[in-house]
Formats: C-alpha cells, sequence, structure tokens
C-alpha cells in the first residue's frame, strides 16, 4: 500500500515523488548498520580550482570554480576540442562576480573530449583540464520509499536509476537520519543500478519521523557524485506515550493549584492526535480527543488512560492511577544536594513502609506552567536520581519524590532547592497596622517572592530615619512578619526593610513614611484642660441656679437661707438672745402647806428694751419682736414666802 508524504522536519524542498504508505508496525529494535556522519558535499568532484560535468536531463555541460585572490577571476572561459574538431576553440562570457557557468548542448558535440581554461584579459589563469563528455557526468537522483509489514518494522527505498545519461551503468550511494539528529547513518555504500536492487531501512521506530537521501556517479569516475537527491522525509504509524504523569496539586502537596495530566511524545517531529480518558467515582467519562501532550484532570478522578489515535489496534493503552494513598507510604527524608563542578542535582530519599512498583522525581522552576514540569522515572530499589539539566544559580526549584504503585501515588512533600544562593533582588513592601497602643505604629511586611529571594530566608532588618536624626537598624527573625515599635521618637519617620540569604543583603524595599504624635504633650495639657472644664461647668450651674429660670435647680444647688425672700432669722447670729437659761419648775409633790401673800408686780419696761437690744438696723426693722418667737410668753413665777 501506498500513502501520503510527511511533512519533512527542516524546511528542505519537497521530493517530487510522493511516498508509500506507512503500514508497518514491528517490535524488534536495533539500529541499522552504517557509519554514522555527516552527509558528504553536494558538490560533485574532488576540490579544485576549475571543474565540469553534464547535467541532465539535456546533458548541459556545468563549470564552476573557486576563485583565487591571487590569481583574480576569469572574464571568460575557454573550450577546445580535442576528440572530433582537433584544435577547435571557443570562448563563452563569464557575468562578472559569478563563478560558474552553464554551456548549453548545442555548443558542443556528444561524447567529445575538451580542454578547459580560465582566462582575464587574455591570459590563462589556470592550467587547461581535461573533461570526457562520455563520462564526465553527474546523474541526479529520485528515490521512493516503501513500508513492509514484515517483523521488524523496516522501510524499503524503492528507486530506479536517473533517465540521463541513459544506458549508462550507475553506482549509487543513500544515507538516512532520524528527525532532528545531526549525523547521516549510511546505508549502502555502493549499489549498481544494473542489476537494481531495493535499499533496506531496518528497526524503525513508532511515530517517529525519518530523512533520507542519495547520489549517483558514473560508473568509471569514482570522484564525480552527483548532487544528492531532495530529502525525503517519511514517519511511521503514531503510537500510545510511554511515559504518563501528572502536574500540580491532584494530592494537596503544591498549594491548591490545578492538575493537569502530562505525557511525553513517544516519537519525534511527529504532530499526533490524542484520546483521553478518565474514570471518576467508579464510572469512565466520554473519551476526549485532544493534542500532544497534555489535558486537565477532573475533580475526583480514579485513574487516567491515553491512547494515539490511528494507531495499530494491538497497541495497550497507557494509564496512570490517580488515587492519593496514605503519607505512611511515601518516601521522606528527602534531601536535595549541589554537584561540585556541574550544574546538576542530586536528589537522595528513604523509602516509606510501602513496596512501589517505581519511583518517580518531577521538578520545576518556581513561577514554571503547570506544562513546564519535567520528571524522570526509577525502579523501586533507587533511592537516588542526578537531575539532568542546567539548574541555574539563584533560581527556585520545586522538587518532589513520589512512590508509584498499581493502587496509587505516595507523593511526599515538596522540596524547594537553589543550587546555588544569591543575594536577594528586592526587599519586603511594608504597610501599618492599627496602632496598638494609639500612638504605637505596628508595622507588617509581605513575603519577597521566591524567584526575587533568590536563596533561603535568614532574617529581615528594619531600618527607620526620624527627621534629621541618624538611621538605625535592628534585625528581625525570617519567619515575623509584623513588629510593634514604642520607642520611636515623635515628628515624622521613614521605615525601610532589606531580606537576607546566606549569600549577603539585598536591597531595601519600598520606603514607608510615618508621622508620629508627641505623646508628652498631652500629659502636660490635660490637667489643666479638665481644670477649665471644671470651673465651666460650677460656673454655668451657678447661673442657671441664679437666673430664676430652673427653680428645681436653685433649692438643690443652694442653701434654702439664699433662696428665701424672707429672711429666717434662725439663720442669723445676731438675731439670737444672750440669755441665761431659767431653771425649770419642779413638778408638785407632797409638801408642807405654805401661805402665799401676792405682792403687787413692778412694771418692767426699760430693763427689758435693754435686755433686748439688738445689734443692727437689719434686724430691727425686719426680724420678728420676742414676743412672736415666743420668748416672753413664760410667765415670772411668784414669789414664795416661806
Amino acid at each position: 500500500m501506498r500513502g501520503t508524504r510527511a511533512d519533512p522536519c527542516r524546511p528542505w524542498p519537497r521530493p517530487q515523488l510522493a511516498l508509500l504508505p506507512l503500514l508497518v508496525l514491528l517490535f524488534h529494535r536495533t539500529r541499522p548498520q552504517g557509519s554514522p556522519g555527516t552527509l558528504p558535499p553536494s558538490s560533485p568532484g574532488s576540490p579544485g580550482t576549475l571543474q565540469c560535468y553534464g547535467v541532465g536531463p539535456l546533458g548541459d555541460l556545468n563549470c564552476s570554480w573557486e576563485t583565487l585572490r591571487d590569481l583574480g577571476a576569469p572574464s571568460t572561459l575557454h573550450l577546445q576540442s580535442q576528440k572530433y574538431h582537433s584544435n577547435r576553440t571557443w570562448t563563452v562570457a563569464v557575468p562578472i562576480g559569478q563563478s560558474w557557468v552553464t554551456i548549453p548542448r548545442e555548443q558542443f558535440t556528444t561524447s567529445d573530449e575538451l580542454l578547459v581554461w580560465g582566462a582575464e584579459a587574455g591570459q590563462p589563469l589556470w592550467p587547461p583540464i581535461f573533461v570526457n563528455l562520455e563520462t564526465r557526468k553527474a546523474p541526479r537522483l529520485d528515490p521512493d520509499v516503501d513500508f513492509s509489514e514484515d517483523d521488524p518494522l523496516e522501510a524499503t527505498v524503492q528507486w530506479s536509476p536517473p533517465a540521463w545519461p541513459p544506458h549508462k551503468v550507475l553506482v549509487c550511494q543513500f544515507y538516512y537520519r532520524r528527525c532532528e539528529e545531526m549525523s547521516w547513518t549510511l546505508l549502502e555504500p555502493e549499489l549498481k543500478s544494473i542489476p537494481l536492487t531495493p535499499v533496506d531501512i531496518q528497526d524503525l521506530e513508532l511515530a517517529t519521523g525519518y530523512e533520507v537521501s542519495g547520489r549517483c556517479r558514473m560508473e568509471k569516475e569514482e570522484d564525480l557524485w552527483g548532487e544528492w537527491s531532495t530529502i525525503l522525509s517519511f514517519q511511521t504509524l503514531p503510537s500510545a506515550p510511554k511515559d504518563v504523569w501528572i502536574s500540580g496539586n491532584l494530592c494537596g502537596t503544591q498549594g491548591g493549584q490545578k492538575s493537569l495530566l502530562l505525557w511525553k511524545a513517544p516519537g519525534h517531529c511527529m504532530q499526533v492526535s490524542y484520546r483521553v480518558w478518565f474514570q471518576v467515582k467508579g464510572q469512565k467519562l466520554i473519551p476526549e480527543e485532544t493534542p500532544c501532550c497534555s489535558y486537565s484532570i477532573p475533580t475526583q478522578a480514579e485513574w487516567a488512560a491515553v491512547s494515539a489515535i490511528n494507531a495499530t489496534s494491538w497497541e495497550p493503552l497507557t494509564n496512570l492511577s490517580l488515587v492519593c494513598l496514605g503519607p505512611g507510604s511515601a518516601p521522606h527524608g528527602v534531601v536535595v544536594s549541589n554537584i561540585a563542578g556541574s550544574t546538576e542535582l542530586l536528589v537522595t530519599w528513604q523509602q516509606g513502609s510501602g513496596e512501589p512498583q517505581e519511583h518517580v522525581v518531577d521538578w520545576a522552576r518556581d513561577e514554571d506552567r503547570l506544562e513546564d514540569l519535567n520528571w524522570v522515572r526509577l525502579p523501586p530499589g533507587n533511592l537516588s536520581a542526578l537531575l539532568p539539566g542546567n539548574f541555574k544559580e539563584g533560581v527556585p526549584y520545586r522538587i518532589t519524590v513520589t512512590a508509584v504503585s498499581p493502587g496509587g501515588l505516595y507523593p511526599a512533600p515538596s522540596v524547594w532547592r537553589f543550587r546555588e544562593e544569591l543575594a536577594p533582588l528586592a526587599g519586603p513592601v511594608l504597610w501599618r497596622l492599627q496602632d496598638a497602643p494609639p500612638g504605637t505604629p505596628t508595622i507588617a511586611w509581605g513575603e519577597v517572592p521566591r524567584h526575587q529571594l533568590r536563596g533561603h530566608l535568614t532574617h529581615y532588618t528594619l531600618c527607620a530615619q526620624s527627621g534629621t536624626r541618624p538611621s538605625f537598624c535592628m534585625n528581625v527573625s525570617g519567619s515575623t512578619q509584623q513588629i510593634t515599635l514604642p520607642n520611636l521618637p515623635w515628628g515624622p519617620c521613614e521605615l525601610w526593610m532589606t531580606a537576607s540569604t546566606i549569600a549577603g543583603q539585598g536591597p531595601p524595599g519600598p520606603s514607608l513614611r510615618l508621622h508620629l504624635p508627641d505623646n508628652t504633650l498631652k500629659l502636660k495639657i490635660l490637667p489643666g484642660v479638665l481644670f477649665l472644664w471644671g470651673l465651666l461647668l460650677m460656673g454655668y450651674g451657678v447661673s442657671l441656679a441664679t437666673s430664676g429660670r430652673c427653680p428645681h435647680l436653685r433649692h438643690k444647688v443652694l442653701p434654702h437661707w439664699v433662696w428665701e425672700k424672707v429672711p429666717d432669722p434662725a439663720n442669723s447670729n445676731s438675731s439670737q438672745l444672750h440669755m441665761e437659761e431659767v431653771p425649770q419648775a419642779q413638778p408638785p409633790r407632797d409638801l408642807p402647806i405654805l401661805e402665799v401673800e401676792d405682792i403687787e408686780q413692778l412694771p418692767v419696761t426699760e430693763p427689758l428694751q435693754a435686755y433686748f437690744q439688738l445689734d443692727s438696723g437689719y434686724e430691727k426693722h425686719f426680724l420678728p419682736t420676742p414676743e412672736e418667737l415666743g420668748l416672753l410668753s413664760t410667765p415670772l413665777r411668784p414669789q414664795v414666802l416661806a
């Protein structure tokens, strides 16, 4: 069967003939025998100053030369017949700056023998060369490729002799290489066109592109190879990926990322489409078609499988269990170390309690996409891995070791590692929190991103400068994210912070400017303010009490002798009489009966007036009389005669 030609892996011209079909996929794989090397130069003949040869399909004569600085470039090319037209010479003009010229077939006789040389201003530039037009020919080869269904997988290069020159025995050779490889492998050193035999390429790989090219020469011209044929590209049938892994937060070890199913393309230089299956809660989901080489994992997926579209029917699917098992069986004691003089990293670990069928070590740079994950697979007895690649200085790499078993995955916690630590590129960003207590600033800051930190954080350094005072700094633990500053002087203040690794201290982050009030001024003003406030309240209360607008307040605040309209004499010391207390009469008892004689009462007006003489005119006009007060209500006792 025959098929269509695959796109070449490099931008070579497309071959003129169609490829034969790609049918057979086989198991046995050994490299074809041959000697590796670069493709020999396409220019025929051995290197020299001037060389001429016939080219098809008409048999024109092509001459080319190398320009020598001391000799210069020819302006004319001279040809002299040696066989049919003895000593006949003709010239061909050479365009300025051109190092080759093609002479049409009509200007010479077939199978003639010629002497050819170049000249400038009539002077030969180099000795003449001899050209036999019968044999000095460079045929052009155009092979084709066919596939068989035999074991092992092999391709057969079908070729036919060039149409020009006709009826001549040619010697041909073929080289091939895998796409993207630099070296070519020689298939057969020499194959004659009579008898014509095909060329076999054995042990090809599935899903891989290849290139083949050939050239021929006349049997008698051992140094004159024709030009290489157009590079012919072909590819084998697609194949399911053999290496499938996961990237992201499937088992909760990488902080909230989604998860992707990743696989490595099994071949080279091929555009293959794939079909992906998932099982969720015991139910198979409808397969989805996707290009290479990732697909998003649905939530609660239990296993996944990948196959190539248009692959052989007997090829099995590639599946992977997505169940996350307990941490007890996960690897532990993961250690990542540098190798002196190398850009690689060495990872070692201790096996968990389970019996995995393999270990997978994956790594990625900080801020890489999920698709950029790298991984290697190791047999279960191997507890170390040398990670290939060019690990750069100051770049953080996340490394995870996972034990894989048929029942699920046992991932160990991820480890961040630097091949070599450098000083940070930036400092933390500061911001102010609510003061506690008021007037005492509390400062917080964010973490420096890993790709700017460029190492493991050792500590922070917080610096402050107040006004014209010199700045002062203090170290802060790397595990702290905020700090209270009680001893900052009042006034304007500027704060900044740096981060440090074992390689040194980084530049300061953005500054934070504060203005702190003078707390001692409040303590000085507060007593005076309270005293004035008390006086104001007292004056206001007195004014309300005396104004008559608040009589109930007047009764409560002022004593009653202040707000009474008629003063009470009892509240005045001037109205008190200076009298001696008269003893009270004893109650009657059984006494002897006495005889009493009445004596006429004498007037007492003058003594009473003198006795009750007042001290001021205020009491005389307003105070009540002694009779009103009842001071004279007790009559004088009569004298008793014994």
